[in-house]
């Protein structure tokens, strides 16, 4: 018994070790690091984070991604990336420009070329290139898809 209870509690510290050393977006299932401020589709009410959304699944952060990215589209008129993620990522705590050039080399478009979020398509190989920005290469494009499909 007492063996039995000296592995739980090494493989519990082991999980919350693991948890707090997780990639926060990866932790939160916010693949975009979304910034908290409006009441989600898909939202977590289990957040210790005060910062940024926390969602049930991955799939309802890219879904919140990809609505963010189509209101600044239909809403505010900014039809590019380098508009676009000069919005969601501004100069202040991120390398805006380098992070518009990688989302369009990854998406194939000009970083100031016109698109269309209207397109599932196209959004979502937007949303997989800002998640590998933001949090590395964890998610799949099949994963920001799913998100699109929810928007």
């Amino acid at each position: 018994m007492r063996l039995y209870l000296l592995i739980m509690v090494l493989f519990g510290g082991f999980l919350f070790i693991m948890t707090k050393k997780t990639i926060r977006g990866i932790r939160n299932n916010n693949p975009l690091n979304i910034r908290k401020g409006n009441d989600w589709q898909g939202e977590s009410s289990l957040s210790g984070d005060a910062a940024f959304e926390t969602f049930k699944h991955h799939k309802f952060g890219f879904r919140a991604g990809a609505r963010v990215m189509r209101n600044y589209q239909q809403l505010h008129g900014l039809d590019n990336l380098s508009e676009m993620i000069h919005r969601f990522a501004p100069p202040v705590e991120n390398s805006t420009k380098n992070y518009a050039q990688f989302v369009a080399k990854q998406v194939g478009v000009g970083v100031n070329e016109s698109i269309n979020l209207q397109d599932d398509e196209l959004l979502a190989d937007v949303l997989h290139a800002m998640s590998i920005m933001e949090v590395g290469r964890h998610y799949s494009r099949a994963d920001a898809m799913q998100g699109v499909k929810l928007a």
